[in-house]
């Protein structure tokens, strides 16, 4: 089966896979950033393989990730993928690990469910045009405690400039970059107190 971290020998065909080795350099940061047994929330797992990994660094003490897997998916059009199929290797690829809470909604409809302040570290890689990355951000920056870690994947420029743009209106330029298109800023007060609606 393709994937879109772990098997993606069509999207590397003559160079090393930096899908993954920029995905690794990032939890390398994280665990410099984050206290051991941090709580994270990843908006959009997917397949799970970023679950998987995230699961696999021994950083977080528990993962919630947040996926209705349903909808329009370009990835699973192009490889004739059912979110069946997904839902199948999201569960073979986080079978080893009972910290994971999937939670099987909208990110929008569950906010609540988290306390403000509560939260190490949230990934975002959900949808990606402005409107929905942006109200994701301002749904749940208030949940990341002060000094934590806001981050996400697709931040270019050339193939997502929404998501971008959400990211600099709402978050600022972040403070890290990885070669998987991954980004990871510090929540700072000046954050905090930006306007959020």
């Amino acid at each position: 089966m393709k994937t879109q971290r772990l098997h993606t020998p069509q999207w590397f065909p003559n160079s090393t896979n930096s899908m993954l080795f920029g995905f690794v350099k990032m939890l390398n940061e994280l665990r410099c950033l984050t206290s051991k047994n941090s709580t994270m929330i990843e908006i959009g797992s997917h397949m799970g393989e970023s679950t998987m990994l995230f699961a696999s660094s021994n950083i977080f003490n528990k993962i919630y990730t947040i996926d209705p897997h349903i909808g329009d998916e370009i990835f699973n059009k192009t490889y004739g993928y059912s979110w069946d199929d997904i839902k199948k290797q999201f569960e073979l690829n986080t079978r080893y690990f009972n910290n994971i809470s999937l939670i099987s909604d909208y990110s929008f409809n569950v906010a609540d469910r988290f306390d403000d302040n509560s939260i190490d570290f949230i990934y975002l890689d959900g949808a990606h045009d402005y409107e929905s990355v942006k109200r994701d951000l301002q749904l749940y920056l208030p949940k990341l405690k002060d000094g934590g870690i806001i981050g996400g994947h697709d931040y270019n420029d050339n193939d997502w400039p929404e998501t971008c743009k959400a990211i600099h209106d709402i978050v600022g330029i972040p403070d890290t970059t990885f070669e998987d298109s991954s980004w990871i800023k510090q929540k700072s007060k000046k954050i905090s107190q930006k306007r959020l609606v």
